[in-house]
């Protein structure tokens, strides 16, 4: 049986089959096909039966006795090595106390960098019941996450598992594709009905033999037997062999990853950047964690008594325009010069000893004295910094509508000069069971406020 790469690297599928079905063999066959095509991978190993895949390719294995580097290493770094250099990942966590939260820790740094670098990327799991299980109020973790959004930054998902029962639906229900062994008991014959347009297919499940399966969703709907593995099934032999790496490049990363040191990266033509103009920030990502971490610990009444936790904590930024303003004195042709920030809202934003907006569209009067606390003497020097281009927004402002802004509040306002510019900011999300509630803070004086 043949199938697409690109459903492969990038769809959403499952292998599902009670134990001795042949389900994890299935995982392994395709496992070496990706291999074979050099398609690069990282496979969730949770019994260190994956380590034998580097008998006869070149794969970098992380975790586990016999690992090329440890867990504990940066795996950012290790995961960019894999991505830049099509060089496959066996995760081994079956040494690891909490494999669960092993998993997440390298996933959610997988996620992250994949939304920077989008090139298609497989992730595949083994017993998915148990690291994405179906648990209601509890949030979506990060494989429900990566089911859901990951599409978008190239990340594929293949997960396998014996009780389909006893899945996220979330991660089920996002399987377009997948390879169903024998079932017998009668509540994963129901999880697994939707898949299947005809109750036929699904007597014929509880009648398959070891390595035969049925699929769903692919041009070939007849049951098939999975071919002979290359490589030896990790769970059959209890020796380990030692590992030559196969060629170079495989293992100078290895050598640079255990010295701390960042890779061959991915390559540039995949990471695209842009250089954008800053309110310099003096209050950083580090600080901004401490302040939700502090917050956390903090009761709410939205949420009772219970304790947030912080799900997330992201830089952002926000579009502004500097203006170099010109206003009329009393003597004829003299002017006095100052420096505002305005919005794409019509907003005119103080930066001075305070992030705070002045609402334009809001209908309220403000004095005099209090617009002009809005008014620099001297100009913000911006800086300059280099992001992904997809995590900036799009800054739509012009001189003619900052001008239309400053006409709003000032009297006859001259616009000597304009640049566009971002105020950076911390959108931090905290949860408490299916509960979340959003925080912001600015990169200036680190302080809460709204963005209107």
């Amino acid at each position: 049986m043949k199938m697409d790469a690109q459903t492969i690297m990038t769809g959403r599928g499952c292998v599902i089959g009670q134990s001795g079905s042949g389900k994890s063999y299935l995982m392994g066959v395709i496992a070496e096909e990706l291999c074979r095509a050099n398609l690069p991978f990282c496979v969730i190993d949770t019994e260190g039966e994956y380590d034998s895949l580097r008998n006869n390719f070149g794969v970098l294995v992380v975790g586990g006795e016999a690992g090329d580097i440890k867990l504990d290493s940066d795996l950012t770094s290790a995961f960019a090595a894999s991505i830049g250099n099509d060089i496959p990942i066996v995760l081994d966590v079956s040494e690891e106390l909490d494999r669960k939260d092993a998993v997440y820790r390298a996933l959610d740094a997988l996620y992250h960098l994949a939304s920077r670098i989008r090139k298609p990327y497989l992730i595949m799991i083994e017993e998915a019941d148990k690291l994405a299980p179906q648990a209601v109020g509890k949030g979506i973790n990060i494989v429900e996450e990566i089911s859901i959004r990951g599409r978008k930054r190239g990340l594929g998902l293949l997960i396998a598992t014996q009780r389909p029962a006893n899945i996220s639906k979330n991660v089920l229900a996002q399987c377009s594709y997948g390879f169903i062994g024998k079932l017998t008991i009668r509540n994963d014959l129901n999880a697994i009905r939707p898949l299947f347009g005809s109750g036929n297919k699904l007597n014929n499940i509880t009648k398959l033999r070891t390595g035969e399966f049925m699929p769903f969703g692919l041009e070939h709907e007849e049951k098939f037997k999975v071919k002979m593995r290359q490589s030896m099934h990790g769970g059959e032999t209890p020796e380990l062999v030692a590992y030559e790496p196969q060629n170079r490049k495989l293992a100078a990363i290895i050598e640079q990853l255990k010295k701390g040191k960042v890779p061959v990266k991915a390559s540039e033509r995949a990471v695209q950047t842009v250089t954008i103009e800053v309110i310099p920030a003096q209050f950083g990502l580090a600080d901004a964690q401490a302040y939700a971490e502090r917050m956390a610990r903090r009761r709410f009444v939205l949420f009772g008594e219970a304790t947030e936790s912080v799900d997330s904590v992201k830089q952002q930024y926000l579009p502004v325009g500097m203006c170099t303003m010109r206003l009329p004195t009393h003597w004829k042709g003299e002017y006095l010069e100052y420096y505002v920030f305005v919005t794409g809202n019509g907003d005119l934003l103080s930066v001075n000893n305070k992030v705070r907006f002045i609402g334009g569209r809001s209908g309220f009067k403000t004095s005099e004295r209090e617009t002009r606390s809005y008014m620099a003497r001297q100009p913000v020097i911006l800086a300059e910094v280099q992001v992904p281009k997809d995590e900036v927004p799009k800054n739509d402002l012009t001189a003619q509508k900052a001008l239309r802004c400053l006409r709003g509040f000032f009297p006859d306002p001259t616009l000597a000069d304009f640049r566009k510019a971002y105020l950076p900011f911390y959108k931090i999300t905290f949860k408490k069971g299916n509960r979340v509630r959003i925080h912001s803070i600015d990169g200036i004086k680190g302080e809460r406020f709204d963005i209107l």
